[in-house]
């Protein structure tokens, strides 16, 4: 009885090897047999992006059919009793403890009105105008905005930051780069702004008849979407386009005051800020500018009382950031030879040539490019426009912007 329990032990586990042998052989063969197909109705197992490698294009180009999202502004709202409060800028802790008794909005600092919805620079912009303004908000559904601007190979980094500190606000960044160049295409190519590459429309152009150009194809444009466009140094502030989304009946069109940075947020510009970029609806663009971009941000348009609209920013708040030179040495020497001599006077500068170590020395002692000019120097953990909210979070990224590496005075101030 003892032998026949042990062999038939012996044969219950040679039957188990065999049948794993069995299935290992068959997963094998599934693996390895050539032109197999995959049943119709059957699991289908993706490739990951490694298998895939980086050939996918993953932006839009000119041809493309893009449908723009449809996004109710419920979702960026709370209801605390009887009070409708914009989340960014509501002090929803402090309301969650109050509760019971708070029937108002609590805003944060640096945001105004009864849902807490206003940024201080759209605030100070509406009282400063001394017009009866009737800006009513929020809408049902958000404005869809597209940012148009152009890129080249001394505006990598601020294109980075553009894209990624307005990327969740901006529906569709509209790249272009000249016709000659394929700089830009490169870098989306190799995963440039990835995150955001399926917002990203990208074109050859010289910008002069582009809105024209692209505007057919996008397929569900409204008239009250927002057409952005700003020159290669500028930054807008992205408190004030989530505003101009949500909100009615706000003048046209919308200049930008910037604080002026030169070689970094470290150094400010002492003429303080700088006026730029423009914003406006659809049909705004196309009855006072004939679908002309440049006219939206030509200051000489702008300065005619036909098209007065409304500046945000002041000396004190801004309207977003205008970082000038904001690039490494080498970089902006090979900037400044591709200017011509009318718009950099050269016989000014008291200086045999114009290199790195010119440059790293205006950047240390924080002179102007004329080697004349005294620059203001900026602190970071004093100043609430030191820089914009994504590059400060991602200081790593950004450090020889945020930090005078050239200066050992600097680092004091980390």
């Amino acid at each position: 009885m003892y032998i026949f329990r042990f062999n038939l032990k012996r044969i219950s586990v040679w039957i188990l090897i065999l049948c794993q042998l069995f299935l290992i052989i068959i997963y094998l063969y599934s693996q390895l047999k050539p032109n197999s197909k995959t049943p119709e109705n059957g699991v289908r197992f993706l490739k990951s992006e490694e298998d895939l490698g980086d050939t996918q294009m993953t932006y839009h180009v000119l041809k493309s059919n893009i449908i723009l999202k449809t996004v109710n502004t419920r979702q960026s709202y709370i209801d605390f009793n009887s009070s409708l409060c914009f989340k960014n800028g509501t002090d929803l802790e402090s309301m969650k403890i109050s509760q019971g008794v708070n029937w108002k909005c609590t805003c944060l600092p640096g945001w105004h009105g009864n849902d807490c919805g206003i940024p201080e620079v759209m605030w100070r912009a509406v009282i400063a105008s001394k017009k009866p303004y009737k800006i009513k908000g929020p809408r049902t559904f958000e404005r869809r905005l597209i940012y148009l601007f152009k890129v080249n190979k001394f505006s990598e980094y601020l294109a980075d930051m553009r894209i990624n500190d307005l990327g969740t606000v901006v529906d569709l960044f509209i790249l272009y780069e000249d016709e000659d160049s394929n700089f830009l295409q490169n870098k989306l190519d190799s995963n440039f702004c990835k995150e955001y590459q399926n917002k990203i429309l990208y074109i050859q152009d010289d910008g002069e008849n582009l809105w024209k150009k692209v505007k057919n194809y996008l397929k569900n444009i409204r008239n009250d979407d927002i057409i952005l466009s700003s020159d290669i140094n500028e930054l807008p502030n992205k408190d004030a386009l989530v505003f101009l989304k949500f909100h009615d009946h706000w003048p046209q069109p919308i200049k930008f005051r910037y604080r002026w940075s030169v070689f970094g947020f470290f150094w400010k510009h002492p003429g303080k800020t700088i006026t730029g970029g423009g914003a406006s609806t659809v049909s705004f663009l196309k009855e006072s500018f004939n679908n002309k971009v440049k006219l939206l941000i030509d200051n000489k348009t702008l300065s005619s009382p036909a098209y007065k609209g409304l500046t945000l920013g002041d000396l004190n708040h801004f309207g977003g950031w205008y970082c000038e030179y904001c690039n490494d040495p080498a970089k902006i020497v090979e900037f400044l030879a591709t200017k011509p001599k009318n718009v950099i006077n050269w016989d000014k500068i008291d200086h045999q040539k114009v290199d790195n170590s010119y440059i790293e020395d205006l950047i240390e002692n924080g002179v102007y490019i004329d080697g004349k000019t005294e620059l203001t120097r900026a602190h970071k953990y004093q100043d609430n426009y030191f820089a914009p909210k994504f590059v400060l979070e991602h200081d790593w990224k950004y450090d020889f912007l945020l930090i005078n590496f050239y200066s050992k005075a600097d680092y004091y101030d980390i």
